[in-house]
C-alpha cells in the first residue's frame, strides 16, 4: 500500500512539473518582443510635403538668383559706364570730380554686395522655415501613425533608427515603407480635400 502511494505522489508530481513546465514555456512565448524601427531622414526625405516645399524653395531661390543676376549685370554696366567716364575724361575733372565717381562706383559695388549678402540670408531663412513646417508637421503625425502601425501588427517597442548602434538588415524590423505609406496617404487626402 506504501508503495501504492508512493507510486501516486510520484505520478501526481511528474503531472505537476509538466504542467508548470507547459506554464513556464507558455510565459516565456508571451515574453517574446516584436522590435521595429522607423527611419526618421528617410521619412524627412521621402515625405510628399518634403518634396513639395523643396520644389517650391528652389523655384523661390532660383527667382532671387534670377533677380541678383539682373541686378548684378545692371551695377556692373553702372559701374564701366563710371569708369569710362573717369577714363574719357581724366584729364577734364578736377581731383574732386574724380574722387567722387571713385566713390560712386565702391558705393555701387558695395551696394551689389549688401544685396547678394541679403539674397542669402533670403533663402537660408526660407529653408528653415520650411525645414521647421516639416518637422513641426512630422513631430504632430508620426507617433499616431507609429502608435497605430505597431498596435495593429502586435510590435512592442518602436525606435528611431538613428538612436541604435546596431539595426539589423533584416527588413521585417524597418516600419518605414509602412509609416511613409500610410502618412503620404494622410496628407495627400488632406490635400485633396482642402485643408
Amino acid at each position: 500500500m506504501r508503495e501504492k502511494k508512493n507510486k501516486s505522489l510520484i505520478l501526481l508530481l511528474l503531472c505537476l512539473f509538466f504542467i508548470v513546465g507547459l506554464s513556464v514555456n507558455t510565459a516565456r512565448a508571451d515574453l517574446v518582443v516584436k522590435i521595429g524601427y522607423v527611419d526618421f531622414l528617410r521619412i524627412f526625405h521621402e515625405y510628399e510635403k518634403t518634396k513639395e516645399l523643396e520644389a517650391k524653395l528652389t523655384m523661390e531661390n532660383e527667382a532671387d538668383q534670377k533677380m541678383l543676376s539682373e541686378r548684378r549685370q545692371m551695377i556692373e554696366e553702372e559701374i564701366d559706364k563710371l569708369k569710362e567716364e573717369l577714363e574719357t575724361q581724366e584729364l577734364m575733372l578736377s581731383e574732386s570730380a574724380k574722387k567722387e565717381k571713385q566713390v560712386e562706383m565702391e558705393r555701387r559695388i558695395e551696394e551689389l554686395d549688401e544685396f547678394s549678402v541679403y539674397i542669402e540670408q533670403r533663402n537660408q531663412e526660407r529653408e528653415a522655415k520650411y525645414t521647421d513646417e516639416i518637422l513641426k508637421d512630422l513631430e504632430l503625425r508620426l507617433s499616431s501613425i507609429i502608435k497605430s502601425i505597431a498596435e495593429k501588427e502586435g510590435y512592442r517597442f518602436v525606435f528611431r533608427k538613428g538612436n541604435l548602434f546596431y539595426v539589423t538588415p533584416e527588413k521585417e524590423f524597418d516600419l518605414t515603407d509602412k509609416v511613409l505609406a500610410q502618412l503620404n496617404e494622410e496628407y495627400k487626402a488632406e490635400t485633396e480635400s482642402g485643408e
